[in-house]
């Protein structure tokens, strides 16, 4: 036997099984580059798109481009860093999107940009440290800008030195990328929350859709209501205007008393804590506005004297309120138990969602059993009405303790419960109302939708912005009154947060500890590579 030739004969097997097993994964690699798929890790799939995003997405009616001009480099502030990293992962999730009107994702450096220079071209793009959504018609959306400045003019006394992560962070911040910002151990403010999708996927929407769609939401005014513009945290509205304004929703405030009809882009009109009643005039442009023009309607009343108001019951609002069937009760809910009732800030937790079958606008507060705070309430109850096609639902209710409390201006504190007068707990509180679409010869229109809410506080700032329950609620009644139930809801995604405090002396050291297992499995290496020699 030619033992020289037996092992030249292997060492050809050998070379022979190396480049057949190489050939083999650069043409798998090469395969698998051709299929656009990804696969989310995370425990809260917080790179995935929602059910309900990708049905949103399947409604816009143009192909829409992300363009980010960010540069990505070690030298950018570490929240600007973090904010392309995640921003990176969920837009690979929209691009990857099988949609009619494609969402494309470019990523330029218009220092050395070359290779996107007919982007630049075709967009006019001449500014860095830009997001934007532009589609190929030229409508663009403008959804984040960092401006790089180091810090201000040291001879401007009014204006404190800032660093330039001082500066990106509040950037970050303003943006509405992040949410929920909590200190950490060093003192810096840090997020818990990602909103990316839900900021882009309102960009998209906002450029990729038809603009000749009513898209206006109107407050009132003239009887002494709450302004969208007020960022008081008692009183003002400017957190449901934030809420409105996400959903693409332009904010407006209207005088029913100097017009003759809802103009027609109105898409809804709110009523927040109101203190003078409407006239009739007004009260026959909002029936017009819901009954026939199929629009909609957000009335939040707050409990009121029973007997400066027994002339207009509800501001006047009741004779609509009761075509849609629905009474707002001029009572006062009262509820004994200390858990639900604040004795001293007058302020109640309410936890009771629906008496039968679960509306959608609250099915995932119900799962997450989430608290609804608010402060003085009235009752809100359904009612049977002339219309049998209208369909009204009670959709959260005070406890069974409480009670409403009827002419509650003249009893004593605590009140004692009149079993004649007074309304019986669960006490309902919110309550919706529109057309049930299965039924024949309806008598307005099927668009048209109607929330009554006993308490203007549920809806201010200082509620939407500390209570989450108040703020989903918030969110899936506007859903639903705007008809985007596939919306309820997009929920933020839950990121983690690491930090790791070292001085040079302790990250020289880890370096070093790091180092040891790979320097030993390299000289174990050698020394069997040695060793075999040896043999």
């Amino acid at each position: 036997m030619d033992f020289k030739q037996s092992k030249r004969n292997k060492k050809l097997d050998s070379l022979l099984t190396v480049i057949l097993l190489t050939t083999f994964l650069l043409s798998l690699n090469f395969i698998l580059s051709g299929i656009n798929y990804s696969i989310d890790l995370t425990n809260d799939s917080k790179y995935s798109l929602s059910p309900e995003t990708i049905s949103k997405l399947n409604k816009i009616t143009k192909p829409v481009e992300i363009i980010i001009t960010i540069p990505e480099n070690n030298k950018q502030p570490k929240i600007i860093q973090k904010l392309l990293h995640d921003l990176t992962l969920i837009l690979e999730s929209f691009q990857n999107l099988r949609l009619k009107n494609k969402i494309r994702v470019h990523k330029i450096n218009l220092d050395s940009a070359l290779s996107t220079s007919a982007l630049i071209n075709k967009y006019k793009l001449t500014e860095r440290n830009q997001i934007l959504a532009i589609t190929p018609s030229g409508k663009k959306r403008l959804i984040f800008k960092y401006e790089e400045i180091e810090g201000s003019n040291i001879l401007d006394k009014n204006n404190l030195f800032r660093s330039k992560d001082s500066l990106a962070r509040e950037t970050v911040w303003s943006s509405g990328f992040y949410g929920k910002w909590k200190e950490n151990s060093s003192g810096v403010m840090e997020p818990t929350e990602f909103r990316g999708e839900e900021v882009i996927l309102q960009s998209i929407i906002e450029v990729g859709t038809l603009s000749n769609e009513r898209r206006v939401a109107y407050f009132t005014r003239g009887h002494g209501e709450g302004s969208p513009s007020d960022i008081n945290p008692i009183k003002g509205f400017s957190e449901l205007r934030t809420i409105l304004e996400e959903q693409n929703i332009k904010v407006s405030t209207i005088d029913l008393s100097i017009i003759e009809k809802i103009p027609s882009d109105a898409k809804l009109i709110i009523v927040t804590a109101p203190k003078g009643t409407f006239r009739d005039q007004e009260i026959s442009i909002l029936r017009n506005f819901v009954n026939h023009e199929g629009g909609k309607l957000l009335v939040a009343l707050d409990p009121v004297e029973e007997i400066s108001s027994i002339d207009r019951p509800a501001f006047g609002l009741r004779e609509i309120l009761l075509e849609w069937g629905i009474r707002c009760h001029d009572m006062l809910i009262y509820d004994p138990q200390r858990q639900n009732f604040d004795i001293f800030t007058g302020d109640y937790s309410l936890r009771t969602y629906s008496k039968g079958k679960v509306h959608k606008i609250i099915n995932k507060l119900r799962e997450g059993r989430f608290a609804i705070q608010t402060s003085r309430v009235r009752p809100v109850e359904s009612i049977k009405t002339k219309t049998a096609n209208i369909e009204t639902t009670e959709i959260l209710f005070s406890s069974r303790e409480s009670w409403g409390v009827s002419s509650w201006v003249n009893r004593q504190f605590p009140p004692k419960k009149n079993d004649l007068l007074d309304m019986k707990g669960p006490v309902p509180v919110v309550a919706i109302s529109e057309i049930n679409k299965t039924s024949i010869g309806n008598k307005f229109p099927t668009k048209g939708k109607l929330i009554v809410i006993g308490s203007s506080s549920l809806l201010t700032n200082k509620r939407l912005k500390e209570n989450s329950g108040n703020r989903y609620l918030g969110k899936n009644m506007i859903y639903w009154l705007l008809d985007d139930d596939e919306m309820l809801e997009v929920e933020s995604k839950k990121i983690n947060i690491y930090t790791l405090n070292l001085t040079s002396e302790e990250l020289s050291e880890l370096l070093y500890l790091l180092s040891v297992i790979p320097v030993m499995v390299a000289l174990i290496g050698t020394f069997v590579g040695w060793l075999r020699k040896e043999l």
